[in-house]
């Protein structure tokens, strides 16, 4: 025996393999090459069978070895029927038995290894069969069989002085074996402790979306409850001169009645203008009315229309506060989406910049807002800007949550707010300005 062999079956890297499979086959290489078997199998114990897990042989081919494991992978010898199997009886006595050659023997079943040697065209000689214990536990873990030992290309029966080696290193192997079993038992348990962990978090966070969802939902509300209320007040803003031209003629109307003053085409005159403003006023109710409308459908929606809109929701702001528009729109562009949700992302952007401008512009300087869409290379960029000085970046971007949320639903939807220097009328600016960004 080779001393460089004694070594290599007790290489202590055996003890770090945790793959079982992986294991056996190098437990099964080594052994089969201190006994210079040609073939080999291993058994290892399941309940209460032996259940076939590796197998090699030198001579078959790669394809005649895998055809012979599938054949074998659920194989399993049960251990409550004695004297039957080889392998068997090695594991009950735990004792290393030879069989030097199976074709003259009666003692063991040997027909599933005929049935092998014929169809593989192989001839199965000699067999060893050693049980593997466990040094500490005296627990016996499976067997290994070596099969067609050769010396010089010349098989020779297995001997005394083989079993004295493999009663030497089975105790090692063994020790092997049971460490990489724990090891699987120690990871399957570690792996069903991480999937109660994944169920938990999953739970956690599914918990959590729905508190995002109910806390994105409550800040939209509020943000159009604000919004609103803002409208409300530019709208009973814009309103009282209209009613009060309405009260006038009304008044009028009625002192010319009262003293039978009536002119026709004077009464009709104004009974007209009465008309008109009512018509106008109804179709500013009628366009608050329809912009917190609740969509659940999306549709194509054309940008420049959704913004002519929102500027006239806050064009009583727009005037009140003397602020110019200067408007460069495409009106060819569309996009598909919620409609009134995206309305309301621009109209939050609109009068943040007024109030921007109500903040750091004085009435008698010029107030500007400009608004700019078109579309590069199929990408659509809408810009939204003011001369109202530096902004505290950071501190809008937080006043701009919901925004930011309705523009990120959109395909690679972005809003970007910075600090501009710009040039207008010959004259220099320093500004703000949204860049949204839409596929």
């Amino acid at each position: 025996m080779k001393d460089l062999e004694i070594r290599q079956i007790y290489d202590i890297n055996l003890l770090k393999i945790s793959d079982l499979d992986v294991l056996l086959h190098e437990i099964l290489k080594y052994t089969r090459e201190l006994l210079n078997a040609e073939a080999g199998t291993i058994y290892i114990k399941e309940d209460e069978y032996l259940k076939f897990h590796i197998f090699q042989n030198d001579i078959l081919s790669y394809e005649d070895v895998y055809k012979y494991f599938y054949l074998l992978k659920d194989y399993k010898l049960p251990l409550f029927i004695e004297n039957k199997y080889l392998a068997v009886d090695s594991y009950l006595t735990k004792k290393i038995i030879i069989i030097n050659d199976i074709y003259n023997s009666s003692e063991y079943e040997f027909s599933g290894t005929k049935e092998f040697d014929e169809k593989f065209n192989y001839k199965t000689r000699s067999i060893i069969t050693i049980p593997l214990i466990h040094p500490i536990k005296n627990e016996i873990l499976g067997v290994i069989q070596l099969l067609n030992k050769k010396n010089d290309d010349k098989f020779v029966p297995f001997d005394e002085k083989d079993k004295d080696y493999l009663s030497m290193f089975s105790s090692f192997i063994s020790l092997s074996i049971s460490k990489a079993q724990t090891d699987i038992i120690k990871l399957q348990l570690l792996n069903e402790q991480l999937e109660k962990v994944n169920i938990e978090l999953e739970k956690k966070v599914e918990k959590e979306i729905l508190n995002n969802q109910e806390k994105s939902t409550t800040i939209f509300n509020q943000s159009k409850i604000s919004s609103m209320a803002e409208l409300m007040g530019d709208i009973a803003q814009e309103w009282k001169e209209p009613l009060n031209i309405i009260s006038t003629l009304a008044s009028g109307l009625k002192i010319n009645i009262e003293y039978d003053n009536i002119n026709k085409n004077e009464s009709v005159s104004k009974l007209s203008k009465i008309v008109n403003i009512t018509q106008n006023l109804s179709m500013n109710i009628d366009n608050f009315k329809d912009f917190y409308k609740v969509e659940s459908v999306a549709d194509n929606f054309n940008i420049s229309e959704t913004i002519a809109k929102c500027l006239e929701l806050a064009d009583a702001s727009l005037k009140k506060n003397s602020i110019n528009l200067v408007l460069n729109l495409d009106y060819s562009i569309n996009i598909y989406g919620l409609k009134n949700e995206f309305s309301q992302a621009i109209l939050n952007i609109i009068n943040n910049l007024i109030n921007g401008l109500i903040e750091k512009i004085s009435i008698e300087d010029k107030r500007y807002i400009f608004i700019d869409l078109n579309c590069i290379d199929k990408k659509i960029y809408l810009k939204l800007k003011s001369n109202d000085g530096k902004r505290n970046i950071e501190k809008d971007n937080e006043n701009m949550y919901m925004t930011r949320m309705i523009i990120k639903k959109y395909k690679k939807g972005n809003i970007e707010l910075k600090n501009i220097n710009f040039l207008y009328e010959d004259i220099n600016y320093n500004g703000n300005e949204y860049l949204i960004t839409l596929a």
